[in-house]
């Protein structure tokens, strides 16, 4: 029977990504969003910075959540002509 669970996603999605805070020495905290988004949020809750995952910055950042940057994949080419099948 198939599963009727509304959050999967096709393949050829965006990737997802899971909500994470980390606590910053001083008193802030970085913030993980669901869109690969990280804010940097100081003590008094303003935010102080935010990275997309195209931003060559957010790297340095992510590095922090365990997530390394990813090249886009692409599908493989088949093949360009099939294997010719043997004749009896």
């Amino acid at each position: 029977m198939a599963s009727d669970r509304k959050d999967r996603l096709p393949a050829d999605a965006a990737r997802r990504f899971r909500h994470h805070e980390i606590a910053i020495a001083d008193g802030g905290k970085l913030v993980l969003r669901v869109d690969g988004s990280i804010a940097q949020f100081d003590s008094a809750g303003a935010t102080v910075g935010k990275w997309a995952p195209s931003e060559p910055e957010w790297a340095g950042h992510a590095i922090r959540f365990g997530l390394r940057p990813q090249a886009e994949t692409t599908l493989p080419q088949g093949r360009r002509a099939p294997a010719p099948r043997p004749t009896e």
